[in-house]
């Protein structure tokens, strides 16, 4: 079900700032609470895709402020809520992970083989369940839509095996438009070196639908000398410098995979 799943990160569940400035965390959490959890909004995202978008690919970005005292109740209520998912026809992936990079924020992603497979999921009855436990919780969630730019991208034959070993790693990109012609080819020949690296699993890039400046891409890695290896290399040393000639910015956030549901 799951042998062409892209994680990409998720990729969104980090949120960039505009291109000039580093990401305000706190910021960014009180701007969530404020308009996120707002389900009529994303109903409103889900109508016009049900008119416009039903039989494209659906490629969705989640994440979830989530107190250390919820901890333990929200892993249980989302392992719940994944398997009932894995059972979906036309699912292509759904994974959760944990930055490492604070104690507060969980970032998810799906994808659906259709628009219209994505709503059945979206509408179901335990997805609202776990809405509901959201809610009783107060843990404030967002859901961003993504689309795949026309780049390439690496899916190894043995990326569903999964280990605690592997490196997973979430890289954000702002990219003014103008620029992104440029990102876009860069990228893509960085991605052409990945290929070649050993320990690469996956390695792919998302655009966020919502904006049109930030860029999300995922990679996994065997292990996390393996991603030592692949930030060294020359590939992505060339990639670096088109960012810095472009005033491109990027972060990276190392990422904990939770379960061991295949990618």
């Amino acid at each position: 079900m799951r042998t062409t799943a892209v994680v990409a990160l998720l990729v969104a569940a980090l949120c960039v700032a505009s291109a000039a400035r580093i990401p305000d965390f706190d910021e960014d959490l009180s701007n969530t609470k404020e308009t996120l959890s707002n389900v009529g909004s994303v109903q409103r995202w889900l109508g016009l895709a049900k008119k416009e978008k039903g039989d494209k690919p659906a490629y969705v970005a989640f994440k979830y402020y989530v107190e250390p005292k919820n901890k333990q109740m929200f892993v249980e209520a989302w392992q719940k809520l994944e398997e009932a998912t894995k059972d979906e026809k036309q699912l292509v992936i759904f994974d959760l992970k944990k930055p490492m990079t604070d104690n507060l924020l969980w970032v998810g992603y799906g994808e659906w083989k259709s628009m219209s497979d994505y709503l059945e999921h979206f509408e179901s009855s335990y997805v609202q369940d776990f809405l509901d436990s959201l809610a009783e919780n107060d843990i404030p969630w967002s859901l961003t839509p993504l689309i795949r730019p026309d780049v390439a991208e690496l899916h190894s034959s043995n990326k569903g095996k999964t280990s605690k070993q592997q490196a997973h790693v979430l890289i954000r990109y702002t990219v003014a438009p103008s620029k992104q012609q440029a990102f876009l080819d860069a990228w893509d020949k960085a991605e052409k070196g990945t290929e070649r690296e050993k320990g690469a699993h996956i390695y792919s890039l998302r655009k966020v639908l919502g904006d049109n400046t930030h860029f999300i891409a995922y990679g996994t890695w065997e292990t996390m000398k393996d991603f030592e290896d692949h930030f060294k290399s020359s590939h992505v040393e060339e990639l670096r410098e088109t960012l810095d000639e472009h005033d491109i910015v990027w972060q990276l956030a190392p990422l904990f995979k939770v379960g061991d549901q295949p990618e």
